[in-house]
């Protein structure tokens, strides 16, 4: 009971810091930092934001990932990342691991939809080092055949393991239901399929056709000074050329409300994704649903967590869920994207309760149609505002400062996110939520222990496939 109480008392003062008016901020929120942007001459942008600092973190985004993959060439993308590792025309897999150790280096790398990413945290004085490494790994990597055999059957455990995460398999599934024939359907890390039949052809080329000036950015953050990551990578990405001769139009993105099932046997239970369509990064309603996330929240997952938010601290959501035990885990999901989002809610529950899932997800839009409580969005814009003030970490600002750039093509400091937080009011949410949600057909994808719900409900063999 004492430590129910000392912990209800801690997130009690988390979330309720202060109690903002309408249309007021945190202060610490309204500091903004020095941010330097520069396009080089062959289409490099570099950009920074000093702070003292022991360290300099520096990263490398490039505007592609796996969609810009087709079904042949899925996979690609991430594979070229594992190679980017591998070795270059001057340093073996070895020797590129030992340079970045010697000088107290951090190395790390990943490939979403959108964008591929290259990190290295160094102290500052080896700023230049992390530049050079960095160049030398994305512009001479060789790509050895040899490398290319050995990498396959480490990506291919590496696919195998992750389909044993229920969370982030469901989203790739949703993804594949929701954008059916477009190639934001294509699995990050590639379909499994295609592991053993990517050539070093296919890998080079998907390199030449997006590894290019115009669809880089260098971000440095930390102790380092706009003028120093010019300089270098000037210097270190000279090989880099523009742009790319002739680039490939793209095809529009289509959001299919359609029923998709898939069979598994790693769980007892089914994952059910019910998603819609959300607004892209730039919409105008994108802060309106960030807020809508942190409205419906996410179910206590175990009876300490619920015992520590008290009925008083639920949003309207999750006391709507306690209704629902069969019901155990509960997420709120928006992923925005470029000319997209997929918004809603992930669900996992006994095969033989898929009604429940469809009847809360109904229950609790039609209530935030109706109406949405002072106290609850303020609640949720407070745990903005926490999220905001704690993303201090040098990989979190490079990341934020990447995204801004690549969506909206500037700095969005968080003063200026947090107002648009603060402006919105209860009609805002109403109006989104009857506009995005209601009266709209969802995507439904359930992916589990399967025969129960096709033995409850009737769909087309079209609407089932393998995990």
């Amino acid at each position: 009971m004492i430590i129910r109480k000392v912990l209800q008392k801690g997130f009690s003062t988390l979330y309720n810091l202060k109690q903002f008016r309408h249309q007021e901020i945190p202060q610490n929120v309204s500091v903004d930092r020095e941010f330097g942007d520069t396009i080089l001459s062959n289409g490099i942008r570099v950009c920074t934001e000093f702070w003292p600092s022991d360290l300099a973190h520096i990263t490398i985004y490039i505007k592609c990932g796996s969609r810009n993959e087709t079904e042949a060439t899925s996979g690609t993308a991430h594979f070229l990342e594992h190679l980017h590792f591998k070795g270059t025309g001057k340093r073996s897999r070895d020797r590129l691991e030992c340079d970045v150790e010697n000088f107290g280096g951090q190395l790390n790398a990943y490939t979403s939809r959108e964008n591929t990413s290259y990190t290295i945290n160094a102290q500052k004085n080896k700023a230049e080092n992390a530049v050079e490494i960095l160049g030398d790994m994305l512009t001479n990597s060789i790509y050895a055949k040899s490398d290319v055999e050995r990498e396959r059957h480490t990506i291919y455990r590496e696919l195998f393991e992750t389909r044993k995460m229920q969370f982030e398999t469901q989203i790739e599934i949703s993804h594949r239901s929701a954008y059916k024939n477009h190639q934001m359907s294509l699995p990050i890390l590639g379909k499994i399929q295609n592991m053993y039949s990517i050539t070093r052809d296919m890998i080079s080329e998907y390199h030449q056709n997006n590894y290019y000036g115009e669809n880089l950015i260098i971000c440095g953050v930390g102790n380092i000074q706009q003028e120093q990551l010019c300089e270098y990578v000037t210097k270190h990405f000279s090989k880099v050329h523009k742009k790319k001769q002739q680039l490939k139009k793209e095809v529009p993105v289509n959001f299919q409300n359609e029923v998709f099932l898939m069979q598994s046997e790693l769980t007892e239970d089914i994952n059910v994704g019910l998603f819609y369509q959300g607004p892209e990064w730039t919409d105008p309603h994108y802060y309106h649903f960030l807020i809508l996330q942190r409205l419906l929240g996410d179910k206590p997952s175990n009876f300490l967590e619920a015992a520590i938010f008290e009925q008083s601290t639920l949003n309207s959501f999750q006391k709507l869920l306690l209704n629902y035990p069969e019901i155990t885990t509960q997420k709120a999901v928006y992923t925005p994207y470029k000319d997209t989002a997929l918004f809603g809610n992930y669900f996992v529950v006994n095969p033989n309760q898929l009604d429940s899932c469809i009847e809360v997800s109904k229950k609790i839009f039609e209530e935030y149609g109706e109406k949405v409580s002072s106290e609850e969005l303020q609640r949720s814009k407070r745990r903005l505002f926490i999220e905001l003030c704690q993303h201090e970490t040098g990989n979190d600002i490079s990341q934020a400062i990447a995204n801004q750039l690549l969506y909206f093509d500037r700095r969005v400091y968080r003063q200026e996110i947090a107002q648009n937080l603060a402006n919105v009011t209860e009609l805002d949410i109403q109006n989104c939520v009857k506009n995005w949600i209601l009266g709209k057909q969802p995507s439904l994808t359930i992916w589990g222990n399967i025969d129960p719900v096709l033995k409850k409900y009737k769909f087309d063999a079209s609407q089932i496939g393998t995990h």
